[in-house]
């Protein structure tokens, strides 16, 4: 289809749609906020003259109708990731179809190479949990010794990561459980390393923390986006309390056993 042709058939019609609706999942699937889903999604739509469209997203889900109802389609988006190199991908296709260089042909084929790309291996994704714990650990006021110890505990935690996700396990017990790791390994190695824990087990978790959750939430809330501001900072609370829940534990039972108190 031309994309200055004014009036698509039914059939281009339902392509166009189809089109639009993986362009929002996509987006909504690997971190964008809602606003961009929505608005991303009516640049594409007037861009291929698909009248009155109408789009509302949530958080894990995305409802849109064209032409009074003609076309109805839902799209459900139980799990999502981060991955800013799909959602930049999907915004420079939205800019070219919006300034004409992009026809739905290419832009099908521009999509499809956007949903495929990769995310970063096994290798990178150990070498950040570990660079990463030790450079919150410093961060926090601990020392080398604690950064070491915490670089260790992230690379053991983003290993278990890994092996839960191959597994598809629940992320809160994903979150549980990797907490109790992280602060089990802290509490171990740290008298041995002669390290200030609370520095080793802080900077690990700061790998665990919601932090786009919690700021995807605000800027849901600026835009006026209150139910999906409101989910996202539930979301945002429930990691939180995870990783409480998981620490605490540990550092209980650690208690109880050596009647040392970690602080």
């Amino acid at each position: 289809m031309n994309a200055t042709e004014l009036y698509p058939d039914t059939e281009q019609r339902r392509r166009i749609m189809d089109f639009i609706m993986a362009a929002g999942q996509t987006l909504l699937e690997n971190g964008a906020e809602v606003f961009r889903v929505e608005q991303t999604m009516e640049i594409m739509a007037c861009s291929f003259h698909l009248r009155e469209f109408h789009v509302y997203v949530l958080t894990n889900g995305i409802f849109a109708s064209a032409g009074t109802a003609e076309i109805s389609e839902v799209r459900n988006v139980p799990q999502r990731t981060v991955h800013l190199g799909r959602v930049a991908a999907v915004n420079e296709l939205s800019r070219d179809i919006a300034a004409g260089r992009c026809l739905l042909d290419e832009a099908e084929r521009r999509l499809a190479d956007a949903r495929c790309i990769p995310l970063p291996g096994a290798k990178e994704q150990l070498a950040c949990g570990a660079v990463g714990a030790f450079c919150f650990a410093l961060l926090f006021g601990g020392d080398l010794r604690a950064g070491l110890v915490a670089s260790l505990a992230g690379f053991a935690a983003s290993i278990y990561l890994l092996l839960c996700a191959r597994r598809n396990l629940p992320g809160g017990f994903q979150k549980v459980t990797t907490a109790m790791l992280i602060t089990l390994i802290c509490v171990l190695v740290c008298p041995l390393a002669q390290a200030n824990t609370s520095h080793a087990i802080i900077g690990t978790l700061m790998l665990l923390t919601p932090g786009i959750a919690f700021t995807m939430g605000i800027r849901d809330f600026v835009h006026g986006d209150y139910l999906s501001g409101t989910i996202r900072m539930i979301d945002a609370v429930l990691i939180a309390a995870s990783i409480a829940i998981g620490t605490g534990v540990v550092l209980r039972l650690y208690t109880m056993l050596t009647g040392v108190v970690v602080v």
